[in-house]
Protein backbone atom coordinates (compact mmCIF):
# COMPACT_ATOMS: atom_id res chain seq x y z
CA UNK A 1 0.00 0.00 0.00
CA UNK A 2 1.27 3.56 -0.27
CA UNK A 3 1.81 6.06 2.04
CA UNK A 4 0.30 9.38 2.67
CA UNK A 5 3.84 10.69 1.77
CA UNK A 6 4.06 8.78 -1.44
CA UNK A 7 0.41 10.34 -2.51
CA UNK A 8 1.32 13.45 -1.65
CA UNK A 9 4.36 13.13 -3.97
CA UNK A 10 2.32 12.86 -6.87
CA UNK A 11 -0.61 15.23 -5.75
CA UNK A 12 1.44 18.05 -4.23
CA UNK A 13 4.98 17.21 -4.25
CA UNK A 14 5.92 18.84 -0.42
CA UNK A 15 8.12 15.39 0.59
CA UNK A 16 10.82 14.38 -0.49
CA UNK A 17 10.83 10.50 -0.26
CA UNK A 18 11.54 9.31 -3.94
CA UNK A 19 8.93 7.04 -5.52
CA UNK A 20 9.79 3.88 -6.90
CA UNK A 21 7.87 3.16 -10.78
CA UNK A 22 5.93 0.60 -9.27
CA UNK A 23 4.49 3.61 -6.68
CA UNK A 24 3.68 5.65 -9.57
CA UNK A 25 2.31 2.94 -11.83
CA UNK A 26 -0.06 2.03 -8.79
CA UNK A 27 -0.65 5.65 -8.41
CA UNK A 28 -1.82 5.71 -12.12
CA UNK A 29 -4.03 2.73 -11.77
CA UNK A 30 -5.50 4.26 -9.09
CA UNK A 31 -6.77 7.31 -10.77
CA UNK A 32 -7.86 6.09 -13.66
CA UNK A 33 -10.21 3.81 -12.12
CA UNK A 34 -11.68 6.87 -9.89
CA UNK A 35 -11.71 8.88 -13.61
CA UNK A 36 -13.64 5.79 -15.17
CA UNK A 37 -16.17 5.54 -12.64
CA UNK A 38 -17.06 9.02 -12.89
CA UNK A 39 -16.74 8.69 -16.92
CA UNK A 40 -19.42 5.54 -16.12
CA UNK A 41 -21.97 8.03 -14.50
CA UNK A 42 -21.63 10.31 -17.24
CA UNK A 43 -22.29 8.08 -19.65
CA UNK A 44 -25.18 6.44 -17.83
CA UNK A 45 -26.75 9.91 -17.08
CA UNK A 46 -26.34 10.85 -20.78
CA UNK A 47 -28.29 7.48 -22.06
CA UNK A 48 -31.32 8.36 -19.81
CA UNK A 49 -34.46 8.63 -22.18
CA UNK A 50 -36.92 11.66 -22.45
CA UNK A 51 -39.98 12.53 -22.46
CA UNK A 52 -41.63 15.89 -24.22
CA UNK A 53 -45.53 15.91 -24.02
CA UNK A 54 -47.14 17.50 -27.20
CA UNK A 55 -51.20 17.92 -26.62
CA UNK A 56 -53.55 15.73 -25.24
CA UNK A 57 -51.76 12.09 -25.60
CA UNK A 58 -49.03 13.24 -28.03
CA UNK A 59 -45.77 12.24 -26.84
CA UNK A 60 -41.76 12.32 -27.87
CA UNK A 61 -39.63 10.02 -26.56
CA UNK A 62 -36.08 10.05 -27.12
CA UNK A 63 -33.49 7.73 -25.66
CA UNK A 64 -29.75 7.86 -27.07
CA UNK A 65 -30.16 8.81 -31.10
CA UNK A 66 -34.13 6.95 -31.33
CA UNK A 67 -36.88 8.89 -31.30
CA UNK A 68 -40.54 7.74 -30.93
CA UNK A 69 -43.76 9.86 -31.77
CA UNK A 70 -47.16 8.65 -30.12
CA UNK A 71 -50.47 9.83 -31.18
CA UNK A 72 -49.33 12.87 -32.93
CA UNK A 73 -51.23 14.00 -35.42
CA UNK A 74 -55.29 15.17 -34.78
CA UNK A 75 -57.42 18.38 -34.79
CA UNK A 76 -60.60 17.53 -32.79
CA UNK A 77 -60.34 18.75 -29.57
CA UNK A 78 -63.99 18.32 -28.85
CA UNK A 79 -63.86 22.06 -26.76
CA UNK A 80 -61.97 20.11 -23.84
CA UNK A 81 -58.53 18.87 -24.59
CA UNK A 82 -55.17 20.13 -25.45
CA UNK A 83 -54.01 20.70 -29.31
CA UNK A 84 -50.55 20.42 -30.32
CA UNK A 85 -49.52 24.72 -30.69
CA UNK A 86 -49.44 25.29 -33.82
CA UNK A 87 -45.73 25.83 -33.74
CA UNK A 88 -44.86 22.91 -32.70
CA UNK A 89 -46.75 20.83 -35.10
CA UNK A 90 -45.36 23.39 -37.70
CA UNK A 91 -41.70 22.19 -36.33
CA UNK A 92 -42.83 18.53 -36.43
CA UNK A 93 -43.48 18.32 -40.00
CA UNK A 94 -40.52 20.29 -40.92
CA UNK A 95 -38.52 18.30 -39.26
CA UNK A 96 -36.79 20.79 -36.68
CA UNK A 97 -35.20 19.71 -33.19
CA UNK A 98 -36.17 18.15 -31.24
CA UNK A 99 -38.31 16.61 -33.79
CA UNK A 100 -35.52 15.86 -36.38
CA UNK A 101 -34.50 11.60 -37.81
CA UNK A 102 -37.45 10.41 -35.71
CA UNK A 103 -37.51 6.74 -36.06
CA UNK A 104 -41.43 5.36 -35.38
CA UNK A 105 -45.00 6.51 -34.95
CA UNK A 106 -47.26 4.79 -32.82
CA UNK A 107 -50.91 5.45 -33.01
CA UNK A 108 -53.26 4.11 -29.93
CA UNK A 109 -56.43 4.28 -31.90
CA UNK A 110 -58.28 5.92 -34.80
CA UNK A 111 -60.48 8.71 -32.86
CA UNK A 112 -60.06 12.19 -34.32
CA UNK A 113 -58.41 13.76 -30.95
CA UNK A 114 -55.43 11.23 -31.50
CA UNK A 115 -55.27 10.53 -34.93
CA UNK A 116 -55.74 12.24 -38.66
CA UNK A 117 -54.95 10.07 -41.53
CA UNK A 118 -54.68 13.13 -43.89
CA UNK A 119 -51.81 14.26 -41.51
CA UNK A 120 -50.02 11.12 -41.27
CA UNK A 121 -49.80 10.56 -44.42
CA UNK A 122 -48.96 13.70 -45.21
CA UNK A 123 -45.70 13.33 -42.92
CA UNK A 124 -44.85 9.55 -43.94
CA UNK A 125 -44.23 10.69 -47.65
CA UNK A 126 -41.97 13.98 -46.11
CA UNK A 127 -39.94 11.54 -44.20
CA UNK A 128 -39.51 8.07 -45.65
CA UNK A 129 -37.91 6.81 -43.36
CA UNK A 130 -40.58 6.66 -40.91
CA UNK A 131 -41.87 3.68 -39.80
CA UNK A 132 -45.86 4.00 -38.28
CA UNK A 133 -47.22 0.98 -36.01
CA UNK A 134 -51.19 1.63 -35.87
CA UNK A 135 -54.49 -0.46 -34.89
CA UNK A 136 -56.27 -1.67 -38.29
CA UNK A 137 -58.70 0.67 -38.60
CA UNK A 138 -56.41 3.58 -38.31
CA UNK A 139 -54.19 1.84 -41.33
CA UNK A 140 -58.00 1.29 -43.54
CA UNK A 141 -58.24 4.99 -43.49
CA UNK A 142 -54.81 5.83 -44.50
CA UNK A 143 -55.61 2.98 -47.17
CA UNK A 144 -58.20 4.99 -48.65
CA UNK A 145 -56.11 8.01 -49.47
CA UNK A 146 -54.15 8.10 -52.48
CA UNK A 147 -50.60 7.87 -52.54
CA UNK A 148 -51.19 4.60 -49.98
CA UNK A 149 -48.70 2.26 -52.17
CA UNK A 150 -45.49 4.94 -51.24
CA UNK A 151 -45.67 4.27 -47.82
CA UNK A 152 -47.27 0.80 -47.36
CA UNK A 153 -44.01 -0.83 -47.08
CA UNK A 154 -43.48 1.30 -43.32
CA UNK A 155 -46.64 0.77 -42.23
CA UNK A 156 -47.66 -1.86 -40.03
CA UNK A 157 -50.88 -2.46 -38.53
CA UNK A 158 -51.80 -4.31 -35.43
CA UNK A 159 -54.58 -6.28 -35.46
CA UNK A 160 -55.91 -7.48 -32.53
CA UNK A 161 -59.34 -8.62 -30.72
CA UNK A 162 -59.93 -8.11 -27.06
CA UNK A 163 -58.17 -11.20 -25.46
CA UNK A 164 -55.63 -12.39 -28.13
CA UNK A 165 -52.58 -13.04 -26.97
CA UNK A 166 -49.73 -10.45 -27.01
CA UNK A 167 -48.48 -9.26 -30.35
CA UNK A 168 -45.08 -9.09 -30.47
CA UNK A 169 -42.27 -7.54 -32.83
CA UNK A 170 -38.48 -6.74 -33.06
CA UNK A 171 -37.63 -4.37 -35.32
CA UNK A 172 -33.87 -2.71 -35.26
CA UNK A 173 -33.39 -1.10 -31.92
CA UNK A 174 -37.34 -1.41 -30.77
CA UNK A 175 -38.55 -3.92 -28.87
CA UNK A 176 -42.49 -3.81 -29.02
CA UNK A 177 -45.27 -5.85 -27.70
CA UNK A 178 -49.06 -4.71 -27.84
CA UNK A 179 -52.26 -5.80 -26.36
CA UNK A 180 -55.48 -4.86 -27.32
CA UNK A 181 -57.80 -2.73 -24.23
CA UNK A 182 -61.37 -1.84 -24.37
CA UNK A 183 -61.97 2.12 -24.66
CA UNK A 184 -63.03 3.73 -21.94
CA UNK A 185 -66.86 3.37 -21.41
CA UNK A 186 -66.52 -0.06 -22.04
CA UNK A 187 -69.16 -1.96 -22.94
CA UNK A 188 -70.25 1.12 -25.34
CA UNK A 189 -67.18 1.86 -27.11
CA UNK A 190 -65.84 -2.14 -27.57
CA UNK A 191 -65.76 -1.75 -31.49
CA UNK A 192 -63.05 0.81 -31.10
CA UNK A 193 -59.48 -0.59 -31.47
CA UNK A 194 -57.49 0.48 -28.65
CA UNK A 195 -53.77 -0.39 -28.99
CA UNK A 196 -51.87 -0.26 -25.59
CA UNK A 197 -48.09 -0.24 -26.81
CA UNK A 198 -45.32 -0.79 -24.64
CA UNK A 199 -41.79 -0.51 -26.10
CA UNK A 200 -37.97 -1.25 -25.22
CA UNK A 201 -35.80 1.27 -26.89
CA UNK A 202 -32.57 0.48 -27.92
CA UNK A 203 -32.15 -1.92 -24.55
CA UNK A 204 -32.28 1.36 -22.13
CA UNK A 205 -35.63 2.57 -21.40
CA UNK A 206 -39.23 0.49 -21.59
CA UNK A 207 -42.10 2.69 -22.03
CA UNK A 208 -45.62 1.99 -22.09
CA UNK A 209 -48.80 4.00 -23.85
CA UNK A 210 -52.06 3.55 -22.99
CA UNK A 211 -54.08 4.98 -25.18
CA UNK A 212 -57.44 5.89 -23.95
CA UNK A 213 -57.81 2.44 -22.00
CA UNK A 214 -60.71 1.66 -19.50
CA UNK A 215 -59.49 1.49 -16.22
CA UNK A 216 -61.52 -1.89 -15.01
CA UNK A 217 -58.77 -4.32 -13.39
CA UNK A 218 -60.50 -7.49 -15.57
CA UNK A 219 -59.38 -6.00 -18.39
CA UNK A 220 -55.85 -6.25 -17.14
CA UNK A 221 -55.59 -9.41 -15.36
CA UNK A 222 -54.62 -11.96 -18.13
CA UNK A 223 -51.57 -10.25 -19.62
CA UNK A 224 -50.42 -9.44 -15.76
CA UNK A 225 -47.36 -11.94 -16.11
CA UNK A 226 -46.42 -10.64 -19.38
CA UNK A 227 -45.98 -7.03 -18.06
CA UNK A 228 -43.74 -9.12 -15.16
CA UNK A 229 -41.47 -10.46 -17.48
CA UNK A 230 -39.86 -6.73 -17.05
CA UNK A 231 -41.25 -3.44 -15.52
CA UNK A 232 -42.45 -0.36 -17.40
CA UNK A 233 -40.04 2.37 -16.48
CA UNK A 234 -43.13 5.30 -17.43
CA UNK A 235 -46.55 4.58 -18.33
CA UNK A 236 -48.55 6.91 -19.53
CA UNK A 237 -51.97 6.38 -18.91
CA UNK A 238 -54.99 8.97 -19.42
CA UNK A 239 -55.68 10.85 -16.53
CA UNK A 240 -58.22 9.16 -15.25
CA UNK A 241 -56.21 6.74 -13.92
CA UNK A 242 -54.53 8.85 -11.67
CA UNK A 243 -55.63 9.58 -7.94
CA UNK A 244 -57.83 6.61 -7.75
CA UNK A 245 -56.61 2.91 -6.05
CA UNK A 246 -58.32 1.03 -9.05
CA UNK A 247 -55.86 2.91 -11.43
CA UNK A 248 -52.62 2.63 -9.38
CA UNK A 249 -53.51 -1.00 -8.61
CA UNK A 250 -53.78 -1.61 -12.80
CA UNK A 251 -50.88 0.94 -13.19
CA UNK A 252 -48.04 -0.63 -10.57
CA UNK A 253 -49.42 -3.97 -9.56
CA UNK A 254 -50.23 -5.60 -12.92
CA UNK A 255 -49.13 -3.33 -15.76
CA UNK A 256 -45.58 -3.40 -13.18
CA UNK A 257 -45.17 0.29 -14.03
CA UNK A 258 -42.24 1.71 -11.86
CA UNK A 259 -44.11 5.32 -12.41
CA UNK A 260 -46.82 6.65 -14.44
CA UNK A 261 -47.25 10.56 -15.98
CA UNK A 262 -50.75 11.39 -16.91
CA UNK A 263 -51.91 12.63 -20.27
CA UNK A 264 -54.91 13.30 -22.06
CA UNK A 265 -55.81 15.63 -19.11
CA UNK A 266 -58.62 18.66 -19.98
CA UNK A 267 -57.45 22.00 -20.58
CA UNK A 268 -58.88 23.12 -17.53
CA UNK A 269 -56.94 21.01 -15.14
CA UNK A 270 -59.75 18.94 -12.92
CA UNK A 271 -58.70 20.19 -9.23
CA UNK A 272 -58.72 17.05 -7.86
CA UNK A 273 -55.86 15.96 -10.50
CA UNK A 274 -54.43 19.19 -8.70
CA UNK A 275 -54.33 18.33 -5.18
CA UNK A 276 -53.63 14.67 -5.98
CA UNK A 277 -49.61 14.67 -5.74
CA UNK A 278 -49.86 12.41 -8.41
CA UNK A 279 -47.85 13.11 -11.63
CA UNK A 280 -49.50 14.37 -14.97
CA UNK A 281 -48.56 16.23 -18.00
CA UNK A 282 -50.60 19.39 -19.06
CA UNK A 283 -49.04 22.24 -21.14
CA UNK A 284 -47.53 21.30 -24.09
CA UNK A 285 -43.48 21.34 -23.90
CA UNK A 286 -43.27 19.81 -20.42
CA UNK A 287 -40.93 17.35 -20.01
CA UNK A 288 -39.85 14.26 -17.92
CA UNK A 289 -37.00 12.11 -17.95
CA UNK A 290 -37.13 8.88 -17.71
Amino acid sequence: MLGRCEIEAVLYRPCRLPLSWASVLMLVIMFGMIADSYSGEATRGASQGKAIYLGNEALLIQSGEVKLLFDPFFHQDYGYYQLVPDQMRSDIFEGKAPFNNINAIFVSHAHGDHFSADDMMMYLQRWPNVHLYAPAQAVRSLRMLAGFESVVARVTGVSLEFGDPVWRLQQGKLEIDAVRIPHSGWPARAKVENIVFRVKVDKEIMVTHLGDADANVDHYLRYRDHWHEEPTDVAFPPYWFKGNPTGHKILHEYMNAKRAIGIHVPRKVPPQLKSSGEEFFSRPGEEAEI
